[in-house]
This record gives structure tokens, sequence and C-alpha cells, in this order.
């Protein structure tokens, strides 16, 4: 048996990506779903559209957007574990509880590591990342188990769509980029320049 997906399995994780993305965006669209008291009680604007969030016209660039205010997370937290928070909390019209919010990073870097252990910040600009070369902002996306069948895959597909759905179904994980060194703000030494 081919241990690759299936093309049938493929294009039901794009369609979940993109629902996911669309959800997203409705999520950071409406005034009242990101307010007060959340992300460690500080006030993030209402409606806030993040460039991975709200894609209408495909991705922007990294180079052409302001930098938007980074989440603090406690310590311990990784990167796969911030980015499952936010995916979560977005999905349900809200910015992680226990992340506190802070000053933006700079544009190219998706996420810091803080000095000692003290927790990481992630980047609200460009969670996922940016491509290469583009600079094009990465939109988040998931992987479905890959032992189901092409069928089962596009119903938890649909399922995500649904109003009130699950945010992240048994099974499904959200996916973590890896990411150019230049991207990531070390606790520890320099960060390579993104040329």
């Amino acid at each position: 048996m081919d241990p690759r997906p299936s093309l049938a399995r493929r294009a039901a994780a794009v369609a979940l990506c993109a629902a996911a993305a669309l959800l997203i965006a409705a999520c950071a669209d409406d005034p009242a779903a990101v307010g007060p008291g959340q992300a460690g009680g500080d006030d993030p604007p209402a409606g806030a559209s993040y460039p991975w969030s709200h894609q209408p016209d495909g991705s922007p660039s990294i180079a052409d957007v302001q930098p938007a205010a980074s989440l603090e997370f406690p310590p311990g937290t990784g990167y796969g574990e911030a980015l499952t928070s936010l995916f979560v909390a977005t999905r349900q019209g809200a910015l992680p509880a226990e992340a506190t919010m802070r000053d933006p990073l700079p544009a190219e870097v998706v996420y810091a590591e803080e000095a000692g252990g003290n927790g990481l910040r992630l980047s609200l600009t460009a969670p996922w990342g940016w491509a290469r070369g583009s600079g094009a902002i990465l939109a988040p996306s998931v992987s479905i188990p890959g032992h189901l069948s092409a069928d089962e895959a596009i119903a938890i597909a649909q399922a995500m769509q649904e109003p009130g759905a699950q945010p992240l179904p048994e099974g499904v994980e959200v996916d973590v980029p890896r990411l150019r060194a230049c991207q990531i703000d070390p606790a520890q030494g320099e960060r390579p320049p993104c040329a």
C-alpha cells in the first residue's frame, strides 16, 4: 500500500484549510468576536483582521503589511502548542486565554523565544510563517489522519465548516511549518538576516 496520501485525501485537506481560513476570517471580521478580557486582559483591536486570517485577494507579502501585535505564551509553551492554541481560539472567535498581548515583533519574525525560558512570543502578523522569495504570508493548515478513507476525510472537512463545529476534531492536527532561521528570534545568539 502506498504510504503517501491519496489525491482525494489531499483535496479534502485543501478544502479543510480553505474552510478554516474562512472561519478564522469570519471571526476576525466580527467586532464582538475579539473583545476586552481576552488574550491576557488587554484589548485587541475590535474586528481585527490579520494577514494570515483574511486573504480575499491572495496572500499579502510580509513586506506590504503593518506588523500586528504579538501574543506572549506562558513558559514551557512550544511553537506547535502556541499555533494549536491560536487556531482553536480563533475558530471560537477569541484569542488564546493563556496568552498576553504584547508589542509587535519585527515584521519578518514569526516567533521569539524569551530569555531564560520565560515563554514564547508569537507574531499575529504571520504566525504560520511566510514564503521565501515572494514573502507571501502563509495561512493556517491542518492534517487529517492518513488512515481515513477519502469520504471520511471529506466528511471531516465539511463538518469543520459548519457553524459551531468542533474547532479541532479528534485526530486532526494543526500543521507546524519548518521555519527559516531568520524567522525565529532566539533567546540566545543572533538572528541571521532574511536576505
